[in-house]
């Protein structure tokens, strides 16, 4: 008597190709599904608590759950859009002058959202604290500053409005620089970014107030894309966006977890990271709002136009700003959890920052 297979006699072949043919058939559809996702060509600056809600939505997976597998380039430069311009990349993450001043020469790049806003201190030597307290005091002072930083643009616009012509800038390379020139009396104020709130008190320094106190919620770092491939990777970047989106409710309502995985990414401690992004006292007023916010651009596009830092080509904001990315991602996402009130929140704030 013949013995039956673990297959059986009859059934041996069919089940053998049935099985193979179901195993082709399973990688047939692995491919297929990893054809389903976007990809987006980004440089991450390699400070994961300067753009906190996108590494967040990197080590969380959304990007992934989104559909969007990004191809992220990690690196230390401050400025990187030379080869957003010409296309190498299709996103960067960064200060906002770069941006607008390439864009107002007519390169191929536009904002479309938001890493940071707010997030310097004011500083100066603690036995001038009580006096520039007041800013009728200012006038006649060296502040010290990069040029071209979100800092210098700020603080000239602000104290011009305010009233306080009477200012010497004094451009210093580094920002440790700008420390030093305080402590040693060179200049009598300065402004660096709430990192450098503990070195201020090691160093016997006073901050005076936030930079927000001249200016409230000013736009800092934005993402900026490559024109084109906005218009031919629309929906990964609406992707994108919606990932990062997950994360903001995560970092406002999730700080425990927040902290701990933002600590590792940075290789920071996880009070320096508590300290950055949660505590008031110590942070400068910094938020991480995705928001693109189309008019704190136009103020600041405008104040580089005043100041003669961008050339006068006819070029406005509404041609380098492009909102619909940040709303359709914020439409979808609030369609996928209705009553969620962070997404609320962030609708009420988009119709006050791009209407």
């Amino acid at each position: 008597m013949k013995r039956k297979g673990f297959f059986g006699t009859g059934n041996a072949k069919a089940m053998v190709v049935l099985f193979f043919a179901a195993l082709s058939l399973g990688s047939c559809a692995k491919k297929q599904e990893e054809k389903q996702f976007d990809t987006l060509a980004v440089v991450l600056p390699a400070n994961a608590i300067g753009v906190p809600i996108v590494y967040l939505a990197k080590e969380k997976g959304y990007f992934e759950e989104e559909g969007l597998k990004p191809d992220f380039v990690t690196v230390t430069a401050t400025n990187t859009i030379e080869p957003l311009s010409i296309g190498k990349v299709d996103v960067t993450l960064q200060g906002i002058i770069p941006g607008l001043s390439y864009a107002a020469q007519g390169a191929d790049v536009k904002v479309f959202a938001g890493t940071a806003s707010g997030g310097n201190y004011i500083f100066c030597r603690p036995e001038n604290a009580e006096k520039y307290q007041d800013l009728a005091n200012w006038d006649g002072i060296k502040f010290g500053t990069i040029r071209l930083s979100t800092s210098e643009v700020v603080t000239r616009s602000s104290l011009s409005k305010l009233g306080v012509k009477d200012v010497t800038y004094v451009e210093i390379d580094q920002m440790p620089n700008i420390v030093e020139a305080v402590r040693k009396g060179s200049v009598d104020i300065g402004s660096v970014p709430a990192e450098f709130s503990q070195s201020l008190k090691d160093l016997g320094l006073t901050t005076l107030f936030p930079m927000t106190t001249l200016a409230p919620e000013y736009v800092c770092c934005r993402e900026v894309a490559y024109s084109k491939a906005l218009e031919t990777k629309r929906g990964a970047f609406v992707k994108f966006v919606a990932a990062q989106l997950r994360a903001y409710k995560d970092l406002k309502q999730n700080p425990d977890e927040t902290i701990r995985i933002l600590a590792k990414a940075s290789s920071q401690s996880e009070d320096f990271v508590r300290d950055v992004i949660y505590n008031l006292g110590t942070n400068g007023d910094r938020s991480f709002n995705p928001d693109p916010n189309l008019n704190g651009v136009r103020d600041v596009y405008q104040t580089l136009k005043d100041l003669d830092y961008i050339e006068k080509r006819g070029i406005e904001v509404p041609d380098i700003v492009d909102i619909t990315i940040y709303k359709d991602a914020l439409d979808d996402i609030i369609k996928r959890f209705p009553d969620d009130p962070i997404y609320r929140e962030l609708a009420a704030v988009y119709q006050v920052n791009n209407l």
